[in-house]
């Protein structure tokens, strides 16, 4: 490979070499993200990037071959990919969701909640905090909440969230006392 004016428009040489190129360009056709090639060909992360963004020669024909390179993997594996949607269907469809969204991809429905229902957390919290120290006030223990997670093994698994249980009040102190 030869990339052309590898001296820079003041006078210095750029590290954009062609073996330096030819590394590059190797490892992304190979399936490697640009910061990788990048680490092969002994430069930063951030040099690659400029080259992709800098006018003028050599940069604009590396542009041009990096985007060859990364056309050509996608192609190959494009290839691949629907040689076997027939033997995996599921391939296929993945293909179609991606290629063609707005006919093919999944639609997720989330219902808003009703207008007519407005919550606060912050008030919330607040009657809670509230309503414990109360109960402190008078001596008492905050009533437990306890996750009831116990799940019977012989039905299929339930998505919806563990029922939460609140307690009833402690028990009452059953010492005896004096008259």
């Amino acid at each position: 490979m030869n990339l052309p004016g590898q001296t820079r428009s003041q006078g210095g040489k750029t590290k954009l070499t062609n073996h330096r190129a030819a590394i590059i360009l190797h490892a992304i056709s190979c399936g490697c993200y640009r910061e990788t090639a990048a680490e092969l060909a002994s430069i930063k992360a951030e040099t690659l990037s400029h080259w992709m963004g800098w006018s003028g020669e050599p940069y604009e024909t590396f542009q041009r071959l990096v985007r060859k390179a990364e056309a050509g993997l996608e192609s190959r594996m494009v290839t691949i990919l629907t040689g076997q949607a027939e033997v995996r269907p599921e391939l296929a469809l993945a293909i179609l969701e991606r290629k063609f969204p707005q006919r093919w991809a999944k639609v997720t429905v989330v219902a808003a909640p009703p207008h007519h229902l407005t919550f606060n957390v912050a008030d919330i919290l607040q009657k809670v905090q509230e309503r414990i120290a109360q109960g402190r006030a008078q001596g008492q223990l905050p009533r437990a909440t306890v996750i009831n997670a116990a799940g019977n093994p012989t039905r299929p698994h339930d998505p919806r969230p563990p029922r939460l249980t609140v307690l009833s009040n402690p028990p009452e102190d059953t010492e005896t006392k004096p008259t």
